[in-house]
C-alpha cells in the first residue's frame, strides 16, 4: 500500500491511464470488428441472483474490445452456502470461472487486508461519497493486495448500503444491540463490529432464513425481495452500518492469455459503469423502500446523539483494523476524503400515507386481455418468468395476471386505479413456478400509460415511473368485456381471493 503522498501523487497517473485506455481503443474495434473471429466468452461467477446487475458492464467490455470478448453471467454462484463469497473466490482461483466479483467484506476471509478501509462501520455512508472513494487512486492501490493470491482486480464497482433491521425489536441506538442475536454475511469487520455493541454475530448465507435471529445487517433490495419484513419489523433509515463495494476480479493466467487492448477493456469498463451502477443501487433502494413502505415496514430514525453514540461504540473495530499499517493508511485517506467534501449520510425516503385504492367502482380497463411475447421481451435478463402468454384481468379497482411459458408459470394480483390515461398497480402478492424466484413481490408499485383502439390496448411508460417492459412489450388484446378468472393459465392461477368475482 502507497503512503498518503503517494496515493495522492497518484491521482495524475489514474487520470492518464484512463485516457489512454478510452482513446486507444482495440485492434478489433480498428479493424471493424472481429475480422470473423469467434469472441471469447469469459464466464463470470455471481454470486447474486439479478444478472442483470452486471448488463451494463458486460455490455461495455463487448463495446471496448470491439466484439472480442462476451461476458457470461452465471448467478446463484454457491448460493444457499454460508461463505458464498468466499468459496466463489476460490473458484475462480481454481479456473471455474473466468472472472466474478466479490464483496470487499469476504477478502479478509482469503487472507487480502487491503480492502478492509472500504466497509469499515460508518465510514462511507452515502451513494455520492461512495463513488468518490471509489474512483480515487487509493483503490487501484487496494487491489494490488489480491496479486499475492494469483487473482487481479479489474476494478470496483459501487454497492448497496447495509442497514440494521430490527426483528425483536428497532436498532437505533447501541444498547439497542446489547444481548441479541444479529445475522450478518460473509465479514469479519461486520462480525467485530457486532461484538463490540454487544450482541451475537451469527453469519448466514444469502437469501437465507433469518427467523432465528433478533435483528440482520442487510440492503433494503434484499429485505424486499426476501420478505424479511414478513419477519422483521423495523428497519433503521438513517443508519448506514457500510456499503457492499463489489470487487471484479479474474485470474492471473486468464488475464495473461488476453491481449493488451482486451485487458485494458475489461478494466476499463468496471471504471467506465460506475456512475450507472451508482444510479442502479440508489434505484433499486428508493423503490425497495416504497414497496416496504405500502407493506407497513416501520422505518426508525437515529437521532444525532444516537448517531455519536453508535461511532464512540465502534471505536474498538477501528483499533483492530488500525493495527494493520496499510489499511490504517487507508482509512485515513478515505476520513481525509471525507473532510475535504463532506456529503450528509443517505437516508431512506419517508413512507408516504394515503394513496389507497378504493375497490368496487367500475374502471374504463376493466375486462379480461392477453398477450403473448418472446423471449426477447424479456431483455436484459432473459428470465423465464418474463414472457410468453399473459393474461391480464382487471375488475373494478382489482386485478390478477398469470403467464406462461414451457419453463414457467407465475401469478400476481393486486389493486389499480385509473386516473384519465394512467394506471397504477399495486401488488399484494405473486408466487407460481418461477426458476429465477422473478416474482412480483407485495408492495410493488407500477405505473403504465394506456390508450384503447376497440379491442387492442396499448401499454406505454410513465416518465419518472417504473414501467416495466415485459408488461407492454405487445399491445393487449381484450377476449372479454366481463372480467372472469376463467381465463388464467391452469397450472398457476392465482389465488381464489385475488378477484372480486
Amino acid at each position: 500500500m502507497a503512503t498518503i503522498r503517494r496515493l495522492i501523487g497518484l491521482v495524475g497517473v489514474g487520470l492518464v491511464l484512463v485516457l489512454v485506455a478510452g482513446c486507444g481503443g482495440s485492434s478489433a474495434d480498428k479493424a471493424g470488428g472481429t475480422g470473423g473471429q469467434k469472441p471469447r466468452i469469459l464466464t463470470m461467477a455471481d454470486a447474486g441472483g439479478d444478472p442483470g446487475e452486471f448488463d451494463g458492464f458486460a455490455k461495455e467490455v463487448a463495446r471496448l474490445s470491439g466484439g472480442t470478448i462476451r461476458i457470461q453471467v452465471r448467478s446463484r454462484w454457491r448460493a444457499g452456502q454460508v461463505k458464498y463469497e468466499t468459496e466463489l473466490i476460490n473458484d475462480v482461483k481454481a479456473g471455474k470461472a473466468d472472472l466474478g466479483w466479490a464483496g470487499s467484506r469476504a477478502w479478509d476471509s482469503v487472507g487480502v487486508m487491503s480492502l478492509r478501509a472500504l466497509h469499515a462501520p460508518l465510514l462511507i455512508d452515502s451513494y455520492v461519497f461512495q463513488e468518490r472513494v471509489v474512483r480515487s487512486p487509493l483503490v487501484g492501490e487496494m487491489l494490488r493486495g489480491l496479486e499475492p493470491t494469483g487473482l487481479v482486480g479489474l476494478g470496483v464497482l459501487p454497492g448497496p448500503m447495509r442497514k440494521p433491521l430490527g426483528i425483536s425489536k428497532p436498532l437505533v441506538a447501541p444498547a439497542d444491540y446489547a444481548g441479541l442475536t444479529i445475522g450478518v454475511q460473509q465479514s469479519l469487520v461486520a462480525d467485530k463490529t457486532m461484538r463490540v455493541l454487544g450482541a451475537k454475530p451469527v453469519w448466514f448465507p444469502a437469501m437465507g432464513k433469518i427467523d432465528r435471529f433478533d435483528g440482520i445487517e442487510q440492503q433494503t433490495g434484499s429485505i424486499a425481495g426476501n420478505r424479511y419484513d414478513t419477519i422483521g419489523k423495523h428497519v433503521t433509515a438513517n443508519v448506514n452500518l457500510w456499503p457492499r463495494p463489489l470487487v471484479i476480479f479474474t485470474g492471473k493466467k486468464v488475464l495473461d492469455s488476453l491481449s493488451p487492448d482486451q485487458r485494458n477493456a475489461l478494466r476499463q469498463a468496471v471504471a467506465n459503469v460506475v456512475s450507472a451502477h451508482t444510479a442502479l443501487q440508489r434505484r433499486d433502494e428508493q423503490e425497495a423502500a416504497g414497496n416496504l413502505c405500502r407493506r407497513g415496514l416501520t422505518f426508525k430514525t437515529a437521532s444525532r446523539d444516537d448517531l455519536a453514540a453508535l461511532r464512540r461504540a465502534v471505536h474498538p473495530v477501528y483499533d483492530d483494523l488500525d493495527r494493520d499499517p496499510s489499511t490504517r493508511e487507508a482509512i485515513a485517506a478515505i476520513e481525509r476524503l471525507k473532510r475535504d467534501s463532506p456529503t450528509p449520510p443517505d437516508t431512506l425516503p419517508r413512507c408516504l400515507s394515503g394513496g389507497q385504492v378504493i375497490t368496487g367502482n367500475a374502471t374504463p380497463i376493466d375486462g379480461v386481455y392477453e398477450m403473448t411475447t418472446n423471449k426477447s421481451a424479456a431483455a436484459p435478463e432473459f428470465f423465464a418468468e418474463n414472457w410468453g402468454t399473459w393474461i391480464f384481468v382487471f375488475d373494478g379497482g382489482r386485478f390478477a395476471i398469470t403467464q406462461e411459458n414451457k419453463d414457467a408459470c407465475t401469478w400476481g394480483y393486486g389493486k389499480f386505479r385509473v386516473k384519465g390515461r394512467e394506471m397504477a398497480w399495486t401488488f399484494t402478492d405473486g408466487g407460481g413456478i418461477a426458476p429465477n424466484n422473478a416474482v412480483n413481490k407485495p408492495g410493488e408499485a407500477f405505473v403504465f400509460g394506456w390508450s384503447r383502439y376497440r379491442d387492442a390496448l396499448t401499454v406505454t411508460p410513465v416518465e419518472g415511473a417504473i414501467s416495466p417492459e415485459n408488461f407492454r412489450a405487445e399491445p393487449w388484446h381484450r377476449i372479454s368485456a366481463t372480467p372472469s378468472s376463467r381465463y388464467f393459465s391452469k397450472r398457476c392461477p392465482p389465488p381464489g381471493n385475488a378477484l372480486p368475482r
